[in-house]
């Protein structure tokens, strides 16, 4: 076992533009025979920050609570527990009516743009709403904006009178970014952007958002499932299961490095193209796999929830549950009695 320390302090720094603090995501799914509500867990916990510029992304399976963690974030799910504080200042304080100006520092990009863009509006129309909910422009400020918004993202002018179903899948999601990008915003949150598109399309999304946050500053919170899309994304990457971090720290380095047995699946079950990579990917997968499946989020394992799937889970994992603790010798920090750093051959 390595030995683990609490991380230490971090220096004193420009304050983080959000900081979500030991939030707890509560929903209540109906009432039981005993009258009683019955509430499902779906985020447990969970604290991390995000600087101006900079990309955080997590990562997890379904139903591992990072859409729940983009949603409280947008005010669009409870904050049961903690608190989310965005450039100084504690959304509950919002109250039950969101001020516009949150809204216009923080937009969203979601997974299908098909139903989020409106299917009768073209998209002259969806951009010039954005527009002018959030800032005062003429018709001809208003139709400069719309032109340059659509080259932004790479779409040529004529797009403007389309309707949605008249684009391709990777079309309307640059349609949506340049939605988000109309009111200027601090932060996005890119709720599996990538994940309904094909790899090559996938590709060239990523490098759009990489570039706008070069150009524009905007800081991202990029949700998704695969850690190699997280990976080339991210600046920090978070890993999650069952509404826990499993595992935190530079991307890089949680990628070359995973310290936890769920980060270590997660790595191990994503595709490569170099056949031999592949092979050893194959069967380190096979090494850490096991016969259990995803316990429920309403009735998660006591100690460790990762022990039912985890080759290396002994009778503390099944009974306490591990701090999320930094070892000694890398920046990550990882929640596991027995993590190891694990080195990954370098692409």
């Amino acid at each position: 076992m390595n030995d683990r320390t609490p991380a230490p302090a971090t220096p004193a720094a420009a304050p983080p533009l959000l900081s979500v603090e030991h939030l707890t995501v509560r929903y209540q799914l109906g009432r039981g025979l005993t009258g009683r509500p019955t509430l499902l867990t779906a985020v447990r916990d969970v604290s991390f920050t995000i600087g101006a510029g900079r990309t955080l992304g997590l990562v997890g399976e379904s139903g591992s609570g990072k859409s729940s963690i983009g949603r409280a974030i947008l005010r669009l799910a409870p904050v049961s527990e903690g608190r989310i504080v965005f450039d100084g200042q504690d959304t509950a304080a919002f109250g039950r009516r969101t001020p516009p100006s949150f809204n216009r520092d923080v937009q969203v990009v979601f997974q299908d743009p098909l139903s989020s863009l409106n299917p009768r509006q073209t998209i002259a129309v969806t951009l010039g709403q954005a527009l002018t909910r959030h800032r005062r422009l003429t018709a001809v400020e208003r139709n400069r904006e719309i032109a340059g918004s659509l080259d932004r993202v790479g779409l040529s002018g004529y797009h403007a009178q389309r309707y949605p179903h008249e684009l391709s899948g990777g079309q309307r999601q640059r349609v949506a970014i340049a939605r988000a990008l109309a009111t200027r915003p601090r932060l996005i949150v890119c709720d599996e952007p990538v994940s309904a598109l094909d790899v090559s399309t996938q590709s060239q999304v990523i490098n759009l958002l990489k570039e706008l946050q070069r150009d524009l500053g905007v800081s991202y919170l990029f949700i998704a499932h695969d850690l190699e899309v997280v990976r080339h994304m991210s600046d920090e990457i978070g890993v999650l299961y069952l509404g826990r971090l499993a595992e935190s720290g530079p991307a890089e380095q949680v990628y070359r490095t995973p310290t936890h047995p769920y980060t270590q699946t997660l790595l191990a079950s994503t595709l490569l193209a170099d056949p031999e990579r592949q092979r050893a990917r194959s069967a380190r997968r096979r090494e850490l796999a096991t016969d259990a499946e995803l316990p429920s989020p309403l009735a998660p394992p006591p100690g460790c929830a990762f022990h039912p799937r985890c080759p290396r889970a002994d009778d503390l994992c099944r009974t306490e549950q591990p701090e999320l603790l930094q070892l000694t010798g890398t920046a990550s920090l990882a929640a596991c009695h027995h993590a190891e750093p694990v080195r990954v051959a370098a692409p």
